[in-house]
């Protein structure tokens, strides 16, 4: 006897109040070690076929299905609003796919598909032809993409503006696919897997987005502990597929914002821990925040099995440089920024470095020599400098790199090291066939990975076939040139995916959001990220775009905004306002203060410049301060050395704007002073 978990249940749970939600624990942990429910007052729902209802309490009900072997949580609410759930769907396999749906009856929700004729208010007497998207597909490609047969003439007969509620009304296969054939993708591209005759319809890839066997009383207790994170529980079958597949070398997962890069990547760490038994995971980021919300995640993750954590260090990939280096070297001492710059500067002092500017030189030493670990003159003349569009001669390579000697003397005399210094020691490690203490390294945002930090990976790589597993996004990175991973020994040809589903954006920020980004980005490899097919699970309202005359009018705006969240339910915590730079933080915390808020309170409303807002999430986001001046960053550009670097800061500041809007999950407003940042004009177009 199997004790199965639907996600309806989930999502239902997560509704309860926290006293409720202990109630149904119990009677849920019962249900695990007696399936059939003796000493539970169980109840036939008597309008739809193999629906039980199982008492909490006098008010509260457990919706089960009871099919053989098999007794699944469906669903959980207050006795009417439970009954009301059971009597409007049923459990079916469906008849091509061979995957267990959860069905809404079509009888029961025709009112969301009922659409009111357009009337032309002039002399036309007919109402105008009511658009069905769906009007001329067959049975069978319907049937292909998993639309149960009960829906196949609802679906080809509901007219477009019906679709929102259609869509609610499908299993998410389904869904899915006609949004993406309503949006101008291909319904062949959703062609679901057709199960084996005789095969669990519970264990089909597409019902396990839905549905989860619960084994034993610490699994079950590790859902229930976590009713909000259903992705700890079901995963897409795209999403299931890449963590779990037997890679034949370095992978990556690409994806748009919101697509679950994060999940796989940590769901491919929990997955190579159970597989095998003398793994040693390193589980890691770019940043230190990042980490820290890698962290928390893996902990939800592994709730049910803790012993998993044992294998697994979650670090910053810096974090882990240095404990390696300090094992084996000692303990490094890193290099300032303005250790370097003030050693250019005495550079400069000492008549070196002619005709080439302070801020030229520092870029180029943190782009090109130190980022590539550049140590000779014959070096620094044939090393790549991609992204650094401003050519230099034969006497400016020398010149400068009389500079970046000096700097070099420089960093020795002090006893401090650089990054990339730190991990060409620990690369020189793993190249020797010393053991680092790394079977596997899983990396997120690895759009943002450095040169030394990719060479670092490329070396482990070598160790075994599937050492090595990435995600990130090419149209987020916000931090470093473009460069060839290729080059450096870490080759994903073959082997990076892409994710097209969103989870955590609106369909209507995604879609605004995404006309800051060419349709299709290529790496420096020449490995295409489409952007196009994207589909996002669910609407929301449409987001704002507002430029006003003064910072009091924005101010007021912005406090408006927040006001009408609080008003919608929304938590503090739930709202965030980011600005491109601290120079912007000020405008922030006045919005919120007018707002009646206090922004010293730590579960308040969230204030982020958009570089430390890179991997969070909110239910609301304003992208504050869009001015001209402020976004492309005005005093960044003007210490650009060459007119001809401007292109590459251009591109990275749309990727920064892109990220900040893709924060947000239902609501967005972005502002600014007019005429308002020139990117504002894509944001808004008809594009």
């Amino acid at each position: 006897m199997n004790l199965l978990w639907s996600s309806t249940f989930t999502d239902a749970l997560g509704k309860l109040t926290p006293q409720e939600q202990k109630q149904v624990k119990l009677t849920a942990t019962d249900l695990l070690f007696d399936p059939k429910g003796n000493g539970i007052q169980l109840h036939r729902v008597e309008k739809t076929q193999g629906l039980w209802t199982a008492r909490v309490s006098q008010d509260l009900r457990i919706v089960l299905h009871k099919d053989g072997d098999h007794t699944l949580l469906v669903y959980v609410g207050h006795h009417d609003e439970a009954y009301r759930w059971a009597e409007r769907r049923k459990l079916v396999q469906h008849e091509r796919t061979g995957a267990m749906q959860i069905v809404e009856l079509v009888e029961r929700v025709e009112e969301r598909l009922v659409y009111a004729e357009k009337v032309v208010e002039a002399e036309q007497a007919k109402p105008l032809p009511v658009r069905k998207p769906f009007a001329a597909l067959t049975d069978d490609q319907l049937l292909d993409v998993g639309v149960p047969r009960d829906w196949l003439e609802p679906v080809r007969e509901a007219p477009e503006a019906s679709v929102d509620g259609l869509f609610d009304s499908l299993p998410d296969e389904a869904a899915e696919a006609l949004l993406d054939f309503l949006t101008g993708g291909r319904l062949e591209d959703h062609i679901a897997l057709k199960a084996a005759p005789g095969a669990d319809p519970y264990t089909h890839p597409d019902a396990q987005r839905r549905f989860r066997v619960l084994d034993n009383v610490e699994e079950l207790q590790a859902a229930l502990d976590q009713p909000f994170e259903k992705w700890a529980v079901f995963l897409h079958p795209a999403q299931r597929s890449l963590a779990e597949r037997d890679w034949s070398g370095p992978a990556r997962v690409t994806g748009s914002a919101g697509t679950g890069k994060t999940i796989v990547a940590l769901h491919r760490a929990v997955h190579i821990a159970k597989d095998e038994a003398d793994a040693r995971i390193l589980l890691t980021t770019f940043s230190k925040p990042l980490a820290l919300s890698l962290g928390r995640k893996f902990e939800i993750l592994t709730e049910a099995e803790p012993r998993l954590r044992e294998k697994v260090q979650v670090r910053t990939l810096d974090q882990a440089a240095y404990e390696l280096h300090a094992k084996h070297f000692g303990q490094p001492s890193i290099a300032k920024p303005s250790q370097i710059r003030s050693a250019i500067a005495d550079a400069i002092k000492a008549g070196l470095g002619e005709g080439l500017t302070p801020e030229f030189l520092f870029e180029e030493w943190e782009e090109v020599v130190d980022a590539w670990n550049v140590t000779e003159a014959g070096a620094y003349a044939v090393v790549p400098r991609i992204g650094r569009r401003t050519r230099l001669g034969p006497q400016q390579r020398d010149a400068a790199w009389s500079v970046f000697k000096f700097v070099r003397e420089r960093l020795v005399q002090r006893g401090v090291m650089t990054w990339s210094q730190v991990f060409a020691r620990v690369q020189e490690l793993q190249e020797a066939g010393e053991a680092i203490g790394y079977t596997h390294v899983v990396v997120d945002e690895a759009q943002d990975l450095s040169v030394a930090q990719v060479k670092f990976l490329g070396a482990i790589s070598k160790g075994r076939a599937d050492a090595l597993f990435l995600a990130g996004d090419i149209g987020q990175r916000i931090f470093h040139l473009p460069f060839s991973w290729t080059r450096l020994g870490l080759d994903i040809r073959g082997r990076s995916h892409a994710l097209k589903v969103n989870y955590r954006t609106s369909h209507q920020i995604r879609s605004m959001a995404d006309k800051l980004l060419p349709a299709t980005i290529a790496d420096m490899d020449g490995i295409e990220e489409g952007r196009r097919g994207t589909v996002s699970i669910f609407d929301g309202p449409e987001p704002e775009v507002v430029l006003v005359d003064a910072f009091n009018q924005e101010r007021d705006i912005v406090a408006l905004f927040i006001r009408e969240c609080l008003d919608a339910k929304m938590l503090q915590s739930e709202i965030g306002v980011l600005v491109r730079g601290e120079g912007q933080l000020g405008r922030a915390r006045e919005a919120i203060k007018a707002a009646g808020l206090d922004v010293r309170d730590e579960a308040g409303v969230a204030i982020a410049t958009m570089h430390d807002a890179k991997g969070l999430e909110f239910r609301a986001v304003v992208v504050m301060a869009c001015d001209e001046d402020v976004v492309p960053d005005a005093q960044r550009l003007a210490t650009i050395g060459d007119v001809a670097d401007l292109e590459a800061a251009f591109e990275t500041e749309r990727h920064l704007l892109y990220v900040a809007c893709t924060r947000a999950r239902d609501r967005l407003l972005v502002t600014g002073l007019e005429p308002g940042s020139e990117f504002l004009d894509d944001l808004t177009s008809q594009a």
